[in-house]
């Protein structure tokens, strides 16, 4: 009996260690195999340069200027595989902040938007969303250029090992706050739009990414016809974290690039044609929560966003 108790004893003695062994050896990212709550809160400054052919816009008496941004994603789980995301982000320029606005610059804009999603963290992403907000592309302060705006649509995301692929394509439609429920002529209306975006992951915390967009949809809507509003919209992304600065610590830091080119076609009149673009450059900082790694908030977290609505929409101010 003494021998078998001791026996016992051994064997229960071993176990344990082998079991805290192991415990010792887990890896703090091998805890998470299912979606978290997770979020990012993103601020961004930039310096923008527009041009423009057609000579129909004032930008040759000011064709530059700052803009700032905030935005902030929160993703919560609700199950396994099911999720809902909440976006919300405002952009702004230096002259809306400013008695120094210029006709047909772009002033600011807002949007908020939520996502519904079915995930598989290793293989694919499946979901929708819906968004609404707010664009201004002109100096007037009686809220009558202020272009309000609704999007819906799909999504999906596809993952293979350091890759991930994002398709987006939904409708967008606008109007004035001054002519709400009816249709204004300088806002973009009825338009569907398709967006691709590529995330290359070069380690956990290290991301490029390029995008791509598309828009068509009618503008001077009054009109019959109607005329044709085209926007195709670049961008590229670097996100890094780099460790220890003084004060701030480990910080999650990017830099970035977007250009877009707008263009009106007019069916029966070909002098009201007008185009114009803009590119930006900015850089910014990040903070996440929830995950431990870009990578991880990409596949676990809030991996979702939005492009920006408002800008789109009230692109139709300055081509008129």
């Amino acid at each position: 009996m003494k021998r078998l108790m001791a026996s016992s004893a051994l064997a229960l003695a071993l176990a344990v260690s082998a079991n805290s062994a192991t415990a010792a050896d887990f890896e703090p990212e091998e805890a998470i195999r299912g979606l978290v709550i997770s979020g990012e809160v993103e601020t961004f400054s930039g310096f923008m340069v527009y041009g423009s052919e057609s000579g129909d816009t004032e930008y040759d008496e000011d064709d530059t200027q700052f803009v700032s941004g905030v935005l902030g994603r929160l993703s919560l789980p609700l199950g396994d595989n099911l999720s809902v995301q909440m976006d919300g982000e405002l952009e702004y320029s230096t002259t809306s902040l400013t008695d120094e606005k210029q006709d047909d610059l772009f002033q600011h804009s807002f949007l908020f938007g939520g996502h519904v999603s079915w995930r598989d963290p290793e293989t694919a992403l499946f979901g929708g969303f819906a968004s609404f907000g707010s664009g201004d592309h002109d100096d007037d302060n009686d809220g009558a250029d202020r272009f309000d705006f609704y999007a819906v649509g799909a999504e999906a995301q596809f993952y293979l090992d350091d890759l991930t692929f994002y398709v987006q394509g939904g409708y967008i439609d606008g109007a004035t706050r001054a002519s709400v429920p009816q249709i204004d002529d300088d806002s973009l209306r009825d338009a569907f739009f398709g967006r691709g975006v590529v995330r290359w992951f070069m380690n956990e915390d290290s991301r490029v990414q390029l995008e791509f967009a598309y828009v068509d949809g009618d503008i001077d809507n009054n009109e019959n016809p109607a005329s044709e509003m085209t926007i195709i919209e670049w961008g590229a992304r670097y996100d890094t974290v780099i460790p220890g600065l003084p004060i701030l610590g480990d910080s999650n830091v990017f830099v970035g690039y977007r250009g877009a080119h707008y263009e009106k076609n007019d069916p029966t009149n070909a002098a009201d044609d007008a185009e114009f673009v803009d590119h930006i450059i900015m850089v910014g900082f990040t903070h996440r929560f929830g995950t431990q790694s870009i990578k991880e908030t990409d596949r676990y977290g809030a991996t979702l966003d939005l492009p920006n609505f408002g800008r789109w929409v009230s692109a139709g101010e300055p081509l008129e």
